[in-house]
């Protein structure tokens, strides 16, 4: 397993994809035309949600992995608005540290957009240790079995499973492989807790990771996922 991802499994999990979701639209206010005097309105102002979601989909942070890392993931949608939002807002998560670590940024801006608290402390000293070694990822992660759970309390928990067994570390200035895959790897489950922000982002506050998960080692879940590699 790759040094990136045992230090993961400590200091805050690391993921990647592009961030292609977007929002469902918000039902808002009738926008049928009312009458005036016998006439139509025509002055009737476009729906305010569209502006809205156009609004909250601009302010997201883009998220670049680099060329040669690719993260690969299943279950995208639930079917159900909130879950859809949070499992959108948990791979911000995600590719945010996987884009940092490949751009040997530590202030990247999509850390702080998708992670706060301790969550955002672990994954920023796991960030500059991969800095610091000049260490990046190649090859791809599969991340499969996301599962969200809405809390009591309004924030939502979020687990998955992730495959490393074809990710490389590589050293960002020779190229030179540092870690090679380890095709035998197992997969590891994360474990996440997400909250609400007043800008509408589902923020991870907390995450834990425990390699070698029952959960995600089932020889049905394994095939499943090299069914859908695309290797």
């Amino acid at each position: 397993m790759s040094a990136v991802v045992c230090a993961a499994l400590v200091l805050g999990a690391c993921g990647g994809g592009d961030d292609s979701s977007t929002d469902d639209p918000i039902p808002g206010a009738d926008q049928s035309a009312t009458e005036n005097n016998g006439e139509d309105d025509t002055d009737t102002e476009a729906p305010e949600e569209d502006t809205a979601d156009d609004d909250a989909d601009s302010d997201r942070p883009e998220i670049d992995l680099g060329d040669d890392f690719e993260n690969i993931y299943e279950d995208e949608s639930t079917g159900d608005a909130v879950k859809d939002a949070i499992l959108r807002d948990s791979r911000g998560y995600f590719d945010a540290v996987d884009a940092a670590i490949n751009h040997q940024d530590a202030a990247h801006p999509a850390l702080s957009y998708y992670i706060t608290g301790d969550a955002l402390v672990s994954s920023i000293k796991l960030i500059e240790g991969m800095v610091g070694s000049g260490t990046v990822q190649t090859g791809k992660a599969r991340i499969f079995g996301r599962d969200v759970t809405l809390l009591e309390d309004g924030a939502a928990a979020v687990s998955l499973c992730r495959d490393f067994s074809e990710v490389t570390d590589v050293d960002h200035a020779t190229g030179k492989v540092t870690s090679a895959a380890d095709a035998s790897a197992e997969a590891t489950i994360y474990y996440t807790r997400l909250e609400l922000n007043d800008q509408g982002v589902w923020q991870t506050v907390e995450e834990s990771g425990e390699r070698r998960a029952a959960e995600c080692s089932r020889p049905q879940a394994r095939k499943h996922w090299l069914l859908h590699s695309g290797s």
